[in-house]
Protein backbone atom coordinates (compact mmCIF):
# COMPACT_ATOMS: atom_id res chain seq x y z
CA UNK A 1 0.00 0.00 0.00
CA UNK A 2 1.05 3.58 -0.95
CA UNK A 3 2.23 5.37 2.32
CA UNK A 4 1.42 9.07 2.06
CA UNK A 5 3.57 10.59 5.17
CA UNK A 6 3.48 14.19 6.14
CA UNK A 7 6.39 15.43 8.66
CA UNK A 8 5.61 18.58 10.30
CA UNK A 9 6.04 20.20 14.47
CA UNK A 10 8.19 17.42 16.64
CA UNK A 11 9.40 15.27 13.53
CA UNK A 12 9.80 11.94 13.05
CA UNK A 13 12.83 9.90 14.43
CA UNK A 14 14.30 6.98 12.47
CA UNK A 15 17.51 4.94 14.60
CA UNK A 16 19.75 3.04 13.60
CA UNK A 17 19.84 -0.92 14.50
CA UNK A 18 22.65 -1.57 16.84
CA UNK A 19 23.97 -4.50 14.51
CA UNK A 20 25.13 -2.52 11.70
CA UNK A 21 25.29 -4.07 8.40
CA UNK A 22 28.72 -5.24 6.30
CA UNK A 23 29.44 -1.71 4.83
CA UNK A 24 30.73 -1.61 1.08
CA UNK A 25 33.59 0.23 0.55
CA UNK A 26 33.70 3.68 -1.79
CA UNK A 27 34.06 3.35 -5.29
CA UNK A 28 34.22 5.59 -7.98
CA UNK A 29 35.30 3.45 -10.93
CA UNK A 30 34.01 2.07 -13.41
CA UNK A 31 34.25 -1.81 -13.24
CA UNK A 32 34.94 -3.76 -16.45
CA UNK A 33 33.63 -6.82 -14.88
CA UNK A 34 31.36 -7.79 -12.07
CA UNK A 35 30.81 -10.78 -10.24
CA UNK A 36 27.63 -12.43 -9.72
CA UNK A 37 25.36 -13.67 -6.74
CA UNK A 38 24.60 -17.25 -6.43
CA UNK A 39 22.01 -18.61 -5.21
CA UNK A 40 19.63 -15.03 -3.67
CA UNK A 41 18.71 -17.18 -0.70
CA UNK A 42 19.77 -20.68 -0.42
CA UNK A 43 17.15 -20.91 2.41
CA UNK A 44 14.43 -19.32 1.10
CA UNK A 45 11.36 -21.90 0.91
CA UNK A 46 8.33 -21.07 -1.15
CA UNK A 47 5.24 -20.52 0.95
CA UNK A 48 2.39 -23.18 1.26
CA UNK A 49 -1.26 -21.26 -1.18
CA UNK A 50 -3.96 -20.49 0.79
CA UNK A 51 -6.78 -23.37 0.68
CA UNK A 52 -9.72 -21.52 -1.36
CA UNK A 53 -12.96 -21.88 1.20
CA UNK A 54 -15.32 -22.64 -2.22
CA UNK A 55 -13.06 -25.39 -3.48
CA UNK A 56 -15.13 -28.45 -4.07
CA UNK A 57 -18.32 -26.19 -3.09
CA UNK A 58 -19.80 -26.66 -6.81
CA UNK A 59 -22.99 -25.05 -5.73
CA UNK A 60 -21.65 -21.56 -5.16
CA UNK A 61 -21.08 -21.89 -9.11
CA UNK A 62 -23.89 -21.69 -10.72
CA UNK A 63 -24.52 -21.50 -15.02
CA UNK A 64 -26.04 -17.77 -16.06
CA UNK A 65 -25.83 -16.80 -12.06
CA UNK A 66 -22.06 -16.39 -11.25
CA UNK A 67 -20.23 -18.35 -13.77
CA UNK A 68 -19.65 -15.75 -16.64
CA UNK A 69 -18.64 -17.01 -19.81
CA UNK A 70 -17.15 -15.17 -22.50
CA UNK A 71 -17.52 -17.13 -25.28
CA UNK A 72 -15.75 -18.59 -28.23
CA UNK A 73 -12.88 -16.63 -29.78
CA UNK A 74 -13.85 -16.23 -33.31
CA UNK A 75 -11.12 -16.74 -36.12
CA UNK A 76 -11.15 -13.52 -36.79
CA UNK A 77 -9.86 -12.31 -33.59
CA UNK A 78 -7.10 -14.90 -34.07
CA UNK A 79 -6.64 -13.42 -37.42
CA UNK A 80 -6.88 -10.26 -36.59
CA UNK A 81 -3.68 -10.76 -33.54
CA UNK A 82 -1.67 -12.20 -35.70
CA UNK A 83 -1.94 -9.08 -37.96
CA UNK A 84 -1.27 -6.92 -35.53
CA UNK A 85 1.21 -9.05 -34.04
CA UNK A 86 3.39 -9.22 -37.44
CA UNK A 87 3.06 -5.31 -37.72
CA UNK A 88 4.40 -4.67 -34.52
CA UNK A 89 7.65 -7.03 -34.99
CA UNK A 90 8.23 -6.17 -38.93
CA UNK A 91 11.51 -5.13 -38.24
CA UNK A 92 12.77 -7.87 -35.40
CA UNK A 93 13.80 -11.23 -37.04
CA UNK A 94 12.80 -13.80 -35.48
CA UNK A 95 9.56 -11.88 -33.58
CA UNK A 96 8.30 -12.92 -30.11
CA UNK A 97 5.75 -15.52 -30.80
CA UNK A 98 2.13 -14.45 -29.97
CA UNK A 99 1.01 -16.73 -27.54
CA UNK A 100 -2.31 -14.77 -26.13
CA UNK A 101 -4.43 -12.02 -26.67
CA UNK A 102 -6.68 -10.17 -24.49
CA UNK A 103 -10.20 -10.55 -23.86
CA UNK A 104 -12.25 -7.55 -22.86
CA UNK A 105 -15.15 -8.51 -20.63
CA UNK A 106 -18.32 -7.06 -23.28
CA UNK A 107 -20.88 -6.98 -20.91
CA UNK A 108 -19.13 -4.66 -18.75
CA UNK A 109 -16.92 -5.39 -15.68
CA UNK A 110 -17.51 -7.82 -13.17
CA UNK A 111 -17.66 -6.77 -9.43
CA UNK A 112 -19.59 -7.90 -6.14
CA UNK A 113 -21.33 -4.69 -6.21
CA UNK A 114 -22.84 -5.37 -10.02
CA UNK A 115 -24.16 -8.67 -8.70
CA UNK A 116 -21.83 -11.01 -10.83
CA UNK A 117 -20.73 -12.94 -7.67
CA UNK A 118 -22.63 -15.25 -4.81
CA UNK A 119 -22.47 -14.68 -1.85
CA UNK A 120 -21.87 -18.37 0.04
CA UNK A 121 -22.87 -19.84 2.94
CA UNK A 122 -19.70 -20.42 5.80
CA UNK A 123 -19.22 -20.94 9.16
CA UNK A 124 -16.12 -19.15 9.18
CA UNK A 125 -17.02 -15.72 10.59
CA UNK A 126 -16.72 -13.75 7.13
CA UNK A 127 -18.77 -13.69 3.97
CA UNK A 128 -17.33 -14.97 1.12
CA UNK A 129 -18.41 -14.00 -2.33
CA UNK A 130 -17.33 -16.30 -5.81
CA UNK A 131 -17.95 -15.90 -9.14
CA UNK A 132 -15.76 -17.82 -12.28
CA UNK A 133 -14.66 -16.31 -15.54
CA UNK A 134 -14.32 -18.61 -18.26
CA UNK A 135 -12.99 -18.56 -21.95
CA UNK A 136 -13.53 -21.25 -23.74
CA UNK A 137 -10.53 -22.95 -25.14
CA UNK A 138 -7.72 -21.06 -23.29
CA UNK A 139 -5.01 -22.96 -22.53
CA UNK A 140 -4.14 -20.63 -19.80
CA UNK A 141 -5.55 -16.88 -18.43
CA UNK A 142 -4.44 -14.10 -16.45
CA UNK A 143 -6.99 -11.59 -15.29
CA UNK A 144 -6.98 -8.04 -15.23
CA UNK A 145 -8.16 -6.23 -11.89
CA UNK A 146 -8.98 -2.63 -11.37
CA UNK A 147 -10.32 -0.28 -8.56
CA UNK A 148 -8.97 -2.84 -5.89
CA UNK A 149 -9.65 -2.01 -2.26
CA UNK A 150 -10.84 -5.54 0.17
CA UNK A 151 -10.30 -3.52 2.92
CA UNK A 152 -9.51 -6.13 6.10
CA UNK A 153 -10.22 -8.53 3.03
CA UNK A 154 -8.72 -10.53 0.63
CA UNK A 155 -8.92 -12.33 -3.04
CA UNK A 156 -8.02 -15.36 -4.24
CA UNK A 157 -7.87 -16.65 -7.76
CA UNK A 158 -7.60 -20.24 -8.83
CA UNK A 159 -8.14 -23.45 -11.46
CA UNK A 160 -7.46 -26.61 -12.29
CA UNK A 161 -4.46 -28.42 -14.01
CA UNK A 162 -2.37 -31.29 -14.43
CA UNK A 163 -1.06 -30.86 -10.57
CA UNK A 164 -3.79 -30.07 -9.20
CA UNK A 165 -5.37 -26.91 -7.73
CA UNK A 166 -3.41 -23.73 -9.03
CA UNK A 167 -3.88 -20.94 -6.24
CA UNK A 168 -2.41 -17.69 -7.03
CA UNK A 169 -2.77 -14.97 -4.38
CA UNK A 170 -4.14 -14.07 -1.61
CA UNK A 171 -4.80 -10.43 -3.34
CA UNK A 172 -5.05 -7.74 0.07
CA UNK A 173 -5.31 -4.24 0.43
CA UNK A 174 -5.04 -2.07 -2.38
CA UNK A 175 -3.17 -4.76 -4.59
CA UNK A 176 0.30 -6.01 -4.87
CA UNK A 177 1.13 -2.33 -6.26
CA UNK A 178 -0.89 -0.29 -3.76
CA UNK A 179 -2.51 1.54 -6.84
CA UNK A 180 -5.64 -1.13 -7.26
CA UNK A 181 -4.57 -2.12 -10.72
CA UNK A 182 -2.54 -5.37 -11.23
CA UNK A 183 -2.64 -8.46 -13.44
CA UNK A 184 -2.64 -11.78 -11.77
CA UNK A 185 0.29 -14.29 -12.67
CA UNK A 186 -1.36 -16.89 -14.91
CA UNK A 187 -3.41 -20.08 -14.52
CA UNK A 188 -3.98 -23.36 -16.51
CA UNK A 189 -7.65 -24.17 -18.14
CA UNK A 190 -9.90 -22.05 -19.79
CA UNK A 191 -11.76 -21.27 -16.24
CA UNK A 192 -10.57 -19.79 -13.35
CA UNK A 193 -12.54 -19.22 -10.13
CA UNK A 194 -12.90 -15.94 -8.24
CA UNK A 195 -12.95 -16.11 -4.19
CA UNK A 196 -13.22 -13.20 -1.83
CA UNK A 197 -13.62 -12.57 1.47
CA UNK A 198 -14.05 -9.69 4.04
CA UNK A 199 -16.80 -8.29 6.75
CA UNK A 200 -17.13 -5.80 4.25
CA UNK A 201 -17.90 -6.16 0.81
CA UNK A 202 -14.35 -6.07 -1.38
CA UNK A 203 -14.64 -3.52 -4.09
CA UNK A 204 -12.93 -4.50 -7.07
CA UNK A 205 -13.48 -4.56 -10.84
CA UNK A 206 -12.01 -7.21 -13.53
CA UNK A 207 -12.14 -5.36 -16.53
CA UNK A 208 -10.46 -8.10 -19.14
CA UNK A 209 -8.61 -11.69 -19.47
CA UNK A 210 -5.50 -12.46 -21.47
CA UNK A 211 -6.38 -15.88 -23.06
CA UNK A 212 -3.23 -17.90 -23.66
CA UNK A 213 -4.14 -19.62 -27.04
CA UNK A 214 -0.62 -21.19 -27.09
CA UNK A 215 0.11 -23.77 -24.51
CA UNK A 216 2.70 -22.69 -22.49
CA UNK A 217 1.88 -25.50 -20.54
CA UNK A 218 2.68 -28.38 -22.99
CA UNK A 219 6.15 -28.55 -22.34
CA UNK A 220 6.80 -31.49 -20.72
CA UNK A 221 9.57 -32.57 -22.25
CA UNK A 222 8.82 -33.35 -26.28
CA UNK A 223 9.72 -30.84 -28.68
CA UNK A 224 6.87 -29.50 -30.02
CA UNK A 225 6.18 -28.88 -33.80
CA UNK A 226 7.14 -25.53 -34.01
CA UNK A 227 10.23 -25.94 -31.14
CA UNK A 228 13.53 -27.15 -33.22
CA UNK A 229 14.78 -30.41 -32.23
CA UNK A 230 18.31 -29.53 -32.34
CA UNK A 231 17.93 -26.86 -29.50
CA UNK A 232 20.51 -27.78 -26.40
CA UNK A 233 19.31 -28.59 -22.74
CA UNK A 234 21.07 -26.03 -20.51
CA UNK A 235 21.38 -29.10 -17.81
CA UNK A 236 23.31 -31.56 -20.64
CA UNK A 237 26.14 -29.05 -20.48
CA UNK A 238 26.56 -27.09 -17.08
CA UNK A 239 30.31 -27.93 -17.40
CA UNK A 240 30.58 -24.98 -19.73
CA UNK A 241 27.34 -22.83 -18.15
CA UNK A 242 27.64 -21.24 -14.94
CA UNK A 243 24.85 -22.07 -12.88
CA UNK A 244 24.64 -18.06 -11.94
CA UNK A 245 23.82 -17.45 -15.88
CA UNK A 246 21.38 -20.58 -15.85
CA UNK A 247 19.89 -19.48 -12.73
CA UNK A 248 19.64 -15.52 -13.31
CA UNK A 249 17.95 -16.16 -16.65
CA UNK A 250 13.87 -15.96 -16.39
CA UNK A 251 11.01 -16.71 -19.28
CA UNK A 252 8.99 -13.95 -19.74
CA UNK A 253 5.21 -13.23 -21.28
CA UNK A 254 3.62 -9.99 -21.32
CA UNK A 255 1.30 -8.01 -23.17
CA UNK A 256 2.08 -5.75 -25.95
CA UNK A 257 0.29 -2.37 -26.49
CA UNK A 258 -1.95 -3.84 -28.84
CA UNK A 259 -3.60 -6.29 -27.17
CA UNK A 260 -1.62 -9.28 -28.14
CA UNK A 261 0.60 -11.66 -25.66
CA UNK A 262 4.18 -12.27 -26.49
CA UNK A 263 6.67 -14.26 -24.94
CA UNK A 264 10.72 -13.40 -24.78
CA UNK A 265 13.78 -13.61 -22.30
CA UNK A 266 15.41 -11.81 -19.78
CA UNK A 267 18.62 -12.39 -17.13
CA UNK A 268 18.27 -10.99 -13.45
CA UNK A 269 21.88 -8.57 -13.26
CA UNK A 270 24.06 -8.38 -10.01
CA UNK A 271 24.85 -4.20 -8.83
CA UNK A 272 26.95 -3.09 -6.40
CA UNK A 273 25.33 -2.69 -3.12
CA UNK A 274 25.76 -5.55 -1.16
CA UNK A 275 23.16 -4.77 1.35
CA UNK A 276 19.97 -5.61 -0.85
CA UNK A 277 19.14 -7.51 -3.53
CA UNK A 278 17.51 -5.80 -6.38
CA UNK A 279 15.46 -7.51 -8.73
CA UNK A 280 17.26 -5.58 -11.79
CA UNK A 281 15.65 -7.53 -14.89
CA UNK A 282 17.77 -7.15 -18.24
CA UNK A 283 15.58 -7.68 -22.21
CA UNK A 284 15.52 -6.48 -25.15
CA UNK A 285 13.41 -3.13 -25.85
CA UNK A 286 12.19 -4.90 -28.80
CA UNK A 287 9.67 -7.25 -26.70
CA UNK A 288 8.49 -4.35 -23.90
CA UNK A 289 9.35 -0.79 -23.69
CA UNK A 290 6.75 1.06 -21.76
CA UNK A 291 5.28 1.29 -18.35
CA UNK A 292 2.19 0.15 -19.27
CA UNK A 293 3.95 -2.98 -20.94
CA UNK A 294 5.88 -3.82 -17.87
CA UNK A 295 2.42 -3.96 -15.72
CA UNK A 296 1.42 -7.28 -17.48
CA UNK A 297 4.85 -8.60 -17.25
CA UNK A 298 5.09 -12.09 -15.63
CA UNK A 299 8.40 -13.98 -15.55
CA UNK A 300 8.70 -17.60 -14.55
CA UNK A 301 11.60 -19.27 -12.94
CA UNK A 302 13.44 -22.52 -12.94
CA UNK A 303 11.81 -23.84 -16.60
CA UNK A 304 14.29 -26.46 -16.79
CA UNK A 305 14.63 -29.75 -16.95
CA UNK A 306 15.45 -31.54 -13.35
CA UNK A 307 18.66 -33.18 -15.20
CA UNK A 308 20.57 -33.62 -18.53
CA UNK A 309 17.13 -34.66 -20.62
CA UNK A 310 15.14 -35.24 -17.64
CA UNK A 311 11.89 -34.38 -16.66
CA UNK A 312 10.89 -31.20 -17.21
CA UNK A 313 8.32 -29.08 -14.20
CA UNK A 314 4.68 -28.43 -14.47
CA UNK A 315 4.77 -24.50 -16.07
CA UNK A 316 2.16 -23.47 -13.55
CA UNK A 317 3.59 -24.51 -10.16
CA UNK A 318 6.87 -22.81 -10.79
CA UNK A 319 8.04 -19.38 -8.79
CA UNK A 320 7.13 -16.10 -10.99
CA UNK A 321 7.45 -12.51 -10.62
CA UNK A 322 4.90 -10.15 -11.91
CA UNK A 323 4.33 -6.73 -12.86
CA UNK A 324 7.52 -4.55 -12.32
CA UNK A 325 9.16 -1.20 -12.94
CA UNK A 326 10.07 0.24 -16.66
CA UNK A 327 13.54 1.79 -15.97
CA UNK A 328 15.18 2.27 -18.81
CA UNK A 329 15.22 1.58 -22.81
CA UNK A 330 17.65 2.30 -25.24
CA UNK A 331 17.02 2.13 -28.82
CA UNK A 332 20.49 2.22 -29.91
CA UNK A 333 21.56 -1.31 -28.55
CA UNK A 334 17.90 -2.71 -28.05
CA UNK A 335 17.97 -3.04 -24.41
CA UNK A 336 15.29 -2.56 -21.76
CA UNK A 337 16.69 -2.22 -17.90
CA UNK A 338 13.25 -3.37 -15.28
CA UNK A 339 13.03 -3.77 -11.63
CA UNK A 340 10.76 -6.57 -11.45
CA UNK A 341 7.71 -6.71 -8.70
CA UNK A 342 7.33 -8.45 -5.62
CA UNK A 343 10.57 -10.71 -4.20
CA UNK A 344 12.45 -12.96 -5.79
CA UNK A 345 12.93 -16.44 -5.58
CA UNK A 346 15.06 -18.12 -3.59
CA UNK A 347 16.33 -20.21 -6.53
CA UNK A 348 17.29 -17.79 -8.75
CA UNK A 349 20.93 -15.91 -9.21
CA UNK A 350 22.19 -12.39 -10.42
CA UNK A 351 24.57 -12.96 -13.56
CA UNK A 352 27.43 -10.96 -13.60
CA UNK A 353 28.51 -8.79 -16.00
CA UNK A 354 31.14 -7.74 -18.16
CA UNK A 355 31.53 -4.35 -20.60
CA UNK A 356 34.01 -6.72 -22.70
CA UNK A 357 32.53 -7.22 -25.90
CA UNK A 358 34.78 -10.10 -27.19
CA UNK A 359 33.95 -12.93 -24.91
CA UNK A 360 30.85 -13.92 -25.85
CA UNK A 361 30.76 -17.97 -25.74
CA UNK A 362 27.28 -19.29 -24.87
CA UNK A 363 23.54 -17.99 -24.44
CA UNK A 364 20.92 -19.28 -22.51
CA UNK A 365 17.40 -18.45 -23.40
CA UNK A 366 13.68 -20.21 -23.56
CA UNK A 367 12.76 -20.53 -27.12
CA UNK A 368 9.14 -20.22 -28.15
CA UNK A 369 8.65 -19.71 -24.24
CA UNK A 370 10.02 -23.30 -23.71
CA UNK A 371 12.21 -24.75 -21.58
CA UNK A 372 15.35 -23.61 -20.67
CA UNK A 373 18.10 -24.32 -23.04
CA UNK A 374 21.88 -23.22 -24.70
CA UNK A 375 23.85 -22.37 -27.73
CA UNK A 376 27.25 -21.84 -28.58
CA UNK A 377 29.32 -18.93 -30.18
CA UNK A 378 32.21 -18.11 -31.78
CA UNK A 379 32.43 -14.53 -31.50
CA UNK A 380 32.25 -12.96 -35.53
CA UNK A 381 32.50 -9.41 -35.10
CA UNK A 382 31.10 -8.17 -38.64
CA UNK A 383 28.87 -10.52 -40.57
CA UNK A 384 25.81 -8.14 -39.62
CA UNK A 385 27.45 -4.90 -41.39
CA UNK A 386 23.90 -3.63 -40.75
CA UNK A 387 24.33 -3.03 -37.41
CA UNK A 388 26.21 -1.02 -36.10
CA UNK A 389 29.68 -2.44 -34.78
CA UNK A 390 29.64 -0.01 -31.22
CA UNK A 391 26.39 -1.52 -30.18
CA UNK A 392 26.15 -4.99 -31.44
CA UNK A 393 28.26 -8.16 -31.53
CA UNK A 394 27.41 -10.98 -33.94
CA UNK A 395 27.91 -14.50 -33.42
CA UNK A 396 28.57 -18.01 -35.10
CA UNK A 397 26.12 -20.45 -33.99
CA UNK A 398 28.15 -23.46 -33.51
CA UNK A 399 26.19 -25.63 -31.63
CA UNK A 400 22.19 -25.53 -30.70
CA UNK A 401 20.53 -22.11 -31.94
CA UNK A 402 18.03 -19.24 -30.76
CA UNK A 403 15.03 -18.93 -32.05
CA UNK A 404 11.75 -16.49 -31.54
CA UNK A 405 10.82 -16.27 -27.59
CA UNK A 406 14.99 -16.35 -27.37
CA UNK A 407 15.12 -11.97 -27.30
CA UNK A 408 16.34 -10.83 -24.54
CA UNK A 409 18.11 -13.40 -23.62
CA UNK A 410 22.02 -13.02 -22.36
CA UNK A 411 25.01 -14.07 -23.68
CA UNK A 412 27.83 -14.55 -21.44
CA UNK A 413 31.66 -15.01 -21.09
CA UNK A 414 33.70 -18.02 -19.75
CA UNK A 415 33.62 -16.14 -16.29
CA UNK A 416 29.49 -16.48 -16.55
CA UNK A 417 29.50 -12.73 -16.84
CA UNK A 418 26.47 -11.43 -19.19
CA UNK A 419 28.17 -9.22 -22.06
CA UNK A 420 25.26 -8.27 -24.08
CA UNK A 421 21.36 -9.23 -24.86
CA UNK A 422 20.01 -10.70 -27.72
CA UNK A 423 18.25 -8.94 -30.57
CA UNK A 424 17.42 -12.05 -33.18
CA UNK A 425 19.80 -13.24 -36.01
CA UNK A 426 20.55 -11.87 -39.14
CA UNK A 427 21.69 -13.23 -42.41
CA UNK A 428 23.38 -12.49 -45.52
CA UNK A 429 21.44 -14.89 -48.10
CA UNK A 430 18.22 -14.65 -49.52
CA UNK A 431 17.38 -16.81 -46.53
CA UNK A 432 14.03 -15.69 -45.46
CA UNK A 433 13.44 -18.59 -42.20
CA UNK A 434 16.43 -20.32 -40.32
CA UNK A 435 16.14 -24.00 -38.85
CA UNK A 436 18.85 -26.63 -37.91
CA UNK A 437 19.39 -27.42 -41.26
CA UNK A 438 20.87 -24.13 -42.37
CA UNK A 439 22.00 -22.27 -38.54
CA UNK A 440 25.59 -21.59 -40.31
CA UNK A 441 23.91 -19.13 -42.64
CA UNK A 442 22.85 -17.15 -40.04
CA UNK A 443 24.51 -15.07 -37.15
CA UNK A 444 23.03 -14.08 -33.77
CA UNK A 445 22.77 -10.58 -33.20
CA UNK A 446 23.31 -9.22 -29.13
CA UNK A 447 23.18 -5.55 -28.13
CA UNK A 448 26.64 -5.27 -26.20
CA UNK A 449 26.15 -4.78 -22.69
CA UNK A 450 29.48 -2.22 -23.09
CA UNK A 451 26.69 0.03 -24.26
CA UNK A 452 24.17 -0.84 -22.42
CA UNK A 453 25.91 0.00 -19.09
CA UNK A 454 27.12 3.84 -19.81
CA UNK A 455 22.87 4.03 -19.86
CA UNK A 456 22.28 1.84 -16.89
CA UNK A 457 25.66 2.46 -14.32
CA UNK A 458 23.65 4.73 -12.32
CA UNK A 459 21.04 1.95 -11.28
CA UNK A 460 24.25 -0.73 -10.75
CA UNK A 461 25.84 1.78 -9.00
CA UNK A 462 22.61 2.58 -6.58
CA UNK A 463 21.51 -1.31 -6.07
CA UNK A 464 18.46 -1.41 -3.92
CA UNK A 465 19.48 1.68 -1.79
CA UNK A 466 19.37 5.78 -2.14
CA UNK A 467 21.59 7.04 0.27
CA UNK A 468 21.27 10.21 2.38
CA UNK A 469 23.64 11.93 4.16
CA UNK A 470 22.78 16.18 5.05
CA UNK A 471 26.58 16.65 5.84
CA UNK A 472 27.89 15.72 2.46
CA UNK A 473 30.05 18.48 0.89
CA UNK A 474 30.95 16.79 -2.46
CA UNK A 475 29.94 18.16 -5.46
CA UNK A 476 27.78 15.40 -6.92
CA UNK A 477 24.57 14.09 -5.52
CA UNK A 478 24.04 10.43 -7.55
CA UNK A 479 22.33 8.96 -4.49
CA UNK A 480 24.94 6.18 -4.18
CA UNK A 481 27.13 5.82 -0.65
CA UNK A 482 30.23 7.71 -1.96
CA UNK A 483 27.78 10.63 -3.77
CA UNK A 484 24.92 10.59 -1.07
CA UNK A 485 22.34 13.35 -1.79
CA UNK A 486 22.06 15.56 1.08
CA UNK A 487 17.96 15.92 1.03
CA UNK A 488 15.53 13.58 1.43
CA UNK A 489 13.40 14.59 -0.70
CA UNK A 490 16.03 13.97 -3.01
CA UNK A 491 15.81 10.59 -3.00
CA UNK A 492 11.96 10.15 -3.23
CA UNK A 493 11.73 12.82 -6.03
CA UNK A 494 13.90 9.69 -8.07
CA UNK A 495 12.25 6.51 -6.03
CA UNK A 496 10.79 4.02 -7.40
CA UNK A 497 8.62 1.17 -4.95
CA UNK A 498 10.47 -1.35 -3.50
CA UNK A 499 13.69 0.98 -2.80
CA UNK A 500 15.51 1.42 0.22
CA UNK A 501 16.29 4.94 1.26
CA UNK A 502 19.18 4.62 3.82
CA UNK A 503 19.55 8.18 5.85
CA UNK A 504 23.06 9.08 7.68
CA UNK A 505 22.31 10.29 11.30
CA UNK A 506 21.47 13.74 11.94
CA UNK A 507 18.50 16.72 11.65
CA UNK A 508 16.51 16.92 8.41
CA UNK A 509 13.90 20.04 8.63
CA UNK A 510 12.51 18.74 5.38
CA UNK A 511 8.19 18.80 5.17
CA UNK A 512 7.76 14.92 2.90
CA UNK A 513 5.59 13.74 0.78
CA UNK A 514 6.21 9.53 0.37
CA UNK A 515 3.76 8.46 -2.33
CA UNK A 516 5.83 5.28 -3.02
CA UNK A 517 6.34 2.16 -1.14
CA UNK A 518 10.11 2.82 -0.04
CA UNK A 519 12.00 1.40 3.63
CA UNK A 520 13.55 4.51 4.85
CA UNK A 521 16.59 3.12 7.71
CA UNK A 522 18.91 5.48 9.72
CA UNK A 523 22.78 4.70 9.24
CA UNK A 524 25.30 5.41 12.31
CA UNK A 525 22.43 6.80 14.89
CA UNK A 526 19.47 8.39 15.09
CA UNK A 527 17.59 10.22 12.25
CA UNK A 528 15.27 13.01 12.99
CA UNK A 529 13.20 14.10 10.11
CA UNK A 530 11.02 17.39 10.07
CA UNK A 531 10.55 19.15 13.67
Amino acid sequence: MKIYLYLIAAGLLVTAGSAAANEKQNENVIHETFPATVPVDPLATRVAPTVPLSLDRWDTFKEGVNVHDLGVLHEMDIIEANERAAKRYADVFPAPPRVGLARTIEQGPLSISRGDAMLMDTDKGRDVWTFSVRSPEAYGIRIHFTDFEVGDGSVLVYSFGDSGTIVRGPYTGSGPDGDGDFWTASLPGDEVFVEATGTDEPLFEIVEVIHFDQDLYAFDGESREDVFACHLDVNCHMNEVAASAKNATGQMNFLCDDNTCHVCTGTLLNDNDSETTAPYFLTARHCLNTQAEVDTLEVVWNYETDSCNGTVPNYATLPRNVGGTHLKSYDENDMELIWLGGSLPGTVALAGWSTSTTTGQYGVHHPKGSWKRVVFFDHTGAECPWFDPWDYDSYDMTDGLTQGGSSGSGVFNSAGQLTGQLWGVCTASTLDDMDCSNVDDFWAVYGQFETTYDEISWFLGIGGTFHVDGAYTGAWEFGTEANPFRAIQSALDVAWDGMRIKIQAGSYPELLTIDQEVKVVASGGTVTIGG
